[in-house]
């Protein structure tokens, strides 16, 4: 007789330590008929009947979808859940926007960054000789590039 309690103290003890864990891990607007604080104090103030109840009454199925009522119309909790296939079309089309608009950005983005590096300081040679679009340089114009307008170079000038 002595076993049969203690067994039976065992497994109300292990019954009540799942359900408090149990209710205490759950999402608590999945929960039914009370609040989940209410469920842990009816847990532990029942011994065997209050886990029992939290398992068979306080808790909804992992399966079912929780729903909400708005109006007359019901609206699944479940965020993955698209009602119709018109709303699936509309959903369809709002994310290709987006995706296009997304491109788009990145496109400007990139002529930004690229006229950026053309403008940097860095790309441009301070000590260089500025020369037209279309002109090239001979051997007879480098007399004109390192002389004075006339062509005359310091040499010249000493004589």
């Amino acid at each position: 007789m002595s076993r049969a309690l203690i067994l039976g103290i065992v497994v109300a003890v292990a019954l009540t330590v799942y359900a408090v864990v149990d209710c205490a891990m759950f999402d608590s607007k999945r929960t039914k008929v009370m609040q989940k604080p209410i469920w842990l104090v009816v847990i532990l103030l029942i011994p065997v009947i209050g886990p029992l109840l939290w398992m068979f009454i306080g808790k909804g199925s992992g399966d079912s979808v929780m729903q909400t009522t708005v109006g007359t119309q019901i609206i699944p909790d479940d965020i993955n859940y698209i009602s119709d296939p018109k709303s699936e079309r509309e959903h369809d089309a709002r994310i290709a926007e987006l995706e296009e608009q997304m491109r788009l950005l990145d496109e400007e983005i990139e002529r930004d960054r690229q006229s950026t590096m053309r403008n940097h300081p860095s790309n441009h040679n301070t000590g260089a000789i500025p020369t037209v679009e279309g002109e090239d340089l001979d051997e007879d114009d480098t007399s004109k590039t390192n002389g004075d307008k006339n062509g005359n170079d310091d040499e010249g000038r000493r004589q």
